[in-house]
Order: structure tokens, then sequence, then C-alpha cells
């Protein structure tokens, strides 16, 4: 929950949200680029966060903290049990044997494997604002706020990035609160063997698109070891559903866990077995996709009804963000 005031502790990952990652003993781990493994119990508050992360300073005095503004992580555990109760297709008997079926055929689609569902306003919004929470606050993104002094010559500033990235949440909130919801769809990606990864960055074609006081573009978050948030806004679309939630075959979780390797620099968290560290995450910096296209993105924007002209080609990662 967000504490305010009365810690120096400012998370970036919400406490409520760690607590999805613990294991049976308490405990979150993670690994770091060169392979070392460490973990921390989850209840004692010392993971994913930044001391006076939001607080901005004028010297020694400190002017303003925002830490409050992040209250959407009081809604955590009402938001990751409505997306756990809307199960994908195939967990009824005649589901699964529907499912059975389809297997065989050749010209199969993932839409052909989801469940749709539509979320209710309140759900939506909230969802909405966690996800703009999570990327705006993460490490990946305030490195990038820090580095703007840099496009005129001057060297990144800790306080500047702290300036930016309130603006752009108190943007985000106030649009995620009281702006239009249409042309927002969702999907969640269930895994029930592999578990997904979760890292100090993400994939987020979403927050730049702030800047025009609007809500367009994509991101791919995982929230729990078994579920991922796929976001993106159509052009167009019917008013309902606005979700697909799908069971994720293992090579597509391998995919997102490539992908949130490519972004994090400095953690990856985990449940279980650790992850096979990748070269991206090697280089120990955030990095990012050349361009804004993936194949496994346009695999996803297709069940959210988004044409495109697949393309396999492999995942191309341009320099430092």
């Amino acid at each position: 929950m967000a504490s305010g005031n009365k810690s120096k502790n400012h998370h970036w990952w919400p406490v409520g949200l760690q607590s999805y990652w613990a294991d049976r003993a308490g405990d979150v781990s993670w690994i770091e680029p060169d392979g070392k493994i460490d973990k921390k119990r989850s209840v004692n508050r010392k993971i994913g966060f930044k001391i006076h992360g939001h607080t901005i300073f004028r010297g020694t005095v400190w002017e303003s903290n925002f830490e409050d503004e992040f209250d959407i992580d009081n809604e955590v555990h009402k938001i990751i049990p409505a997306l756990q109760g809307m199960k994908p297709f195939g967990r009824t008997p005649k589901e699964f044997f529907t499912l059975i079926k389809m297997l065989g055929k050749k010209n199969r689609s993932l839409r052909d494997m989801c469940k749709f569902y539509h979320l209710d306003e309140e759900l939506h919004r909230n969802l909405l604002l966690l996800l703009h929470s999570l990327l705006i606050r993460s490490p990946g993104n305030r490195s990038r706020y820090e580095g703007y002094p840099k496009m005129i010559g001057l060297p990144p500033d800790e306080e500047v990035g702290k300036g930016n990235m309130v603006q752009n949440y108190r943007i985000a909130k106030k649009l995620c609160q009281k702006g239009l919801i249409s042309n927002q769809y969702f999907v969640l990606m269930h895994s029930s063997l592999k578990k997904f990864i979760f890292g100090d960055g993400s994939l987020d074609w979403l927050t730049s698109g702030l800047v025009a006081n609007r809500i367009n573009g994509r991101t791919l978050l995982p929230l729990t070891p078994h579920l991922c948030v796929y976001f993106c806004t159509p052009m167009s679309m019917s008013h309902t559903p606005n979700c697909a939630s799908l069971s994720v075959a293992p090579w597509m979780i391998d995919w997102v866990n490539d992908i949130t390797q490519i972004y994090s620099k400095d953690k990856l968290f985990f449940l279980g077995k650790p992850p096979k560290i990748t070269d991206a995450f090697r280089q120990h910096q955030f990095l990012e996709h050349k361009e804004k296209t993936d194949a496994l993105i346009d695999m996803l924007d297709e069940i959210s009804g988004i044409k495109k002209r697949r393309n396999f080609l492999s995942l191309g990662i341009s320099a430092p963000l």
C-alpha cells in the first residue's frame, strides 16, 4: 500500500504485487546480469523501492513528496483477484473438448483460443492506472526521465527525472480516472506451468503518448508469475467485449520473458526456477526494440481486432533507452 510521508522508502513495485511473487517461505527472489541470485522477505518492504524516490529536493531541503499519489497500490488485492477470475477458454469440460478439437485445425488463430469479457468501468480504470503507475515509476522510465537534460548538453539529473515522472503520472492519473476509455483493449495471458518474470523495466510503447494528453499505444506487463497483461488502443472496436483471456503456451511465456530481459537492467524477479539470462540482460543496460514492432505484439493485436501483416523477424534491439 502507499505509505505516503511516513516512510522514505518509496516503492516502484507495489508491496501488494510483490506478495504474489513470494515463495512458501515468504521470500521474493531475483537474478542480476552477472547471474547472482538473491532474495528478501516480501513483508519487510525492502524490495522494489528507492529511498526518497518520490521526493523532489532543492539542495538539502525537501520541496514536495508525491508518494501519496500512487494510491492505486491500495487496489492491488482487488484488481488481481478480479483478473484471475476471468478464466481463459478451456477451463470448463465443454470448452476443453472444443479446445482439443480446435488444436487439429491448421487455420486456427489465437483469437479462437480466447474467452471474452467486458471489464466494468471501475476495474477498467483501476487496471489502466495500475499499468501506467508501474511503467512511469519503473527504474527504466526513471532513467529515461533523468536523461532528458542530455538533449541540451547537460548531465543526467535525478531531480529533473522526478519532476518529469510526477508530471507524466498526474496526466495519466487524470486520463485514467476521468478520460474516455473507449477503444482500449486488454489481453489477459494466463500461465499454469511455466512462469512469467518481472524486471526493473518493461515494454512501454504507451506512456510517451501522454505528451499529447491522451492514452494511445501498447504495453506488455507481467503482474504475477501466472498473469501477464497486454494493453493496446485499437483505432476502432465494438463497445464490448474489451478483454480477452487465454492460456498461453510455454513458447509464448518464453517470448514474453525474453522481451522483459531486453527492457530490464539490474534485476529480474522470479518465482521458482531462475530464468536463463539472455545476452540483452547481460549488457546491464535499459535496452529497447529498434522499432515499435514485434511479432508477438502483432499476434496479440490480432486478438483485439487489429489486423497487421505478421512479421516473424527476430527481435531487434537498440542502444540504451
